[in-house]
């Protein structure tokens, strides 16, 4: 089964997605082979923010190092 969707691209993206696959039809395969390889390559297996929780800490520690470095005019 597959759905109709409408999207948006850069004409630069565009323009190189018409020249690799001049018709429709295998524009589709490629874009959907694309979103394959990207969807098996980047898997989502947390949410962003279990992932910024994660390295809470050692973030936070950076930023006490950054800020410690900062002048404050009063």
């Amino acid at each position: 089964m597959t759905i109709q969707a409408q999207v948006f691209l850069p004409d630069e993206l565009f323009n190189e997605l018409e020249r690799r696959a001049p018709q429709p039809e295998s524009r589709s395969n490629l874009i959907a082979e694309a979103l394959r390889c990207f969807f098996a390559t980047h898997k989502n297996t947390s949410s962003e923010l279990e992932q910024i929780n994660q390295y809470a800490e050692e973030l936070n520690r950076e930023a006490e190092d950054v800020l410690s470095y900062q002048v404050f005019d009063e």
